[in-house]
């Protein structure tokens, strides 16, 4: 029974021996906030085995920990940004766990502006105005003020050109357009073609209140009686042009085309 006992109290002594209590190792260079990637972090003990790591408030972010003299430091592995904001450094030896609040920053921001717009198209029949949203983010996602702020919103009012522009140049998903409004008028002329017997009549060029062409693709009605019936026919712009071909059947046509509400002039086709 002794004998039992006496080997009980050895374990139990090896275990203790095994489990001494390490004290919290003293930051030397300590500070609220740390500045990522370059910044070496200074601590002093006298144990050794010791495991460092960064917990952000998103993910854990490994650390390179060397020993020293008189005890550690440790350094961001990946010479990389962070995303910013409240951390935790967690040392560990064996089972026993230390904390130290920190705030991370990035050293170098290196932020891309961000330009966002709505509507992406906008029409002169309706209006011009849109409204854009700047941002600015860095590599690590974090959000970088502008002159104090965050989100800067403004309203705009674009130029009535046509055409497809950037809200940054190089970068091709910030594109917006402009698209040319309704015609304000349609120009229509004719010429005959003696040998085929046919009329060409041409509507355009089509431009709106602003000097745009129509858009390619905008339907053009070409109406014209011969004093018994009336006939259409449809064609398409392109390039502000609509061009139709009628066929003379030695006949007088009178003759007018329509966009949506807008009426040409009214010419007489004569073989």
């Amino acid at each position: 029974m002794r004998i039992l006992v006496y080997y009980i109290t050895l374990i139990f002594f090896a275990v203790a021996c095994n489990h001494k209590t390490v004290e919290k190792p003293v930051w030397i260079n300590a500070s609220s906030s740390i500045q990522l990637p370059d910044a070496t972090l200074q601590f002093s003990t006298s144990a050794k085995s010791w495991n460092a790591t960064l917990q952000s408030f998103s993910q854990p972010i490994p650390l390179l920990l060397n020993y020293t003299n008189t005890g550690f430091t440790i350094k961001l592995l990946n010479k990389e940004g962070v995303t910013e904001g409240p951390a935790q450094i967690i040392l560990s030896n064996s089972s026993q766990y230390f904390n130290y609040d920190v705030q991370l920053l990035n050293k170098d921001t290196n932020a891309a502006k961000k330009d966002y717009r709505s509507p992406k198209t906008v029409n002169p029949d309706s209006s011009l105005q849109q409204q854009r949203i700047l941002h600015q983010i860095d590599g690590s996602r974090n959000i970088i003020s502008i002159n104090g702020n965050y989100f800067n919103e403004e309203e705009i009012t674009l130029s009535p050109k046509a055409g497809t522009d950037r809200a940054i140049a190089n970068e091709p998903l910030s594109a917006f357009y402009v698209q040319a409004g309704s015609c304000v008028s349609i120009n229509v002329k004719s010429s005959y073609n003696k040998e085929k017997e046919i009329f060409t009549v041409t509507a355009g060029p089509l431009k709106d209140k602003y000097n745009n062409k129509v858009a390619d693709g905008t339907l053009v009605a070409f109406i014209y009686n011969d004093g018994e019936r009336t006939y259409r026919v449809e064609a398409t712009l392109l390039h502000g042009v609509a061009t139709v071909f009628i066929p003379a059947y030695n006949k007088n046509y009178s003759l007018f085309a329509k966009v949506n509400e807008t009426i040409s002039n009214t010419i007489t086709l004569k073989p």
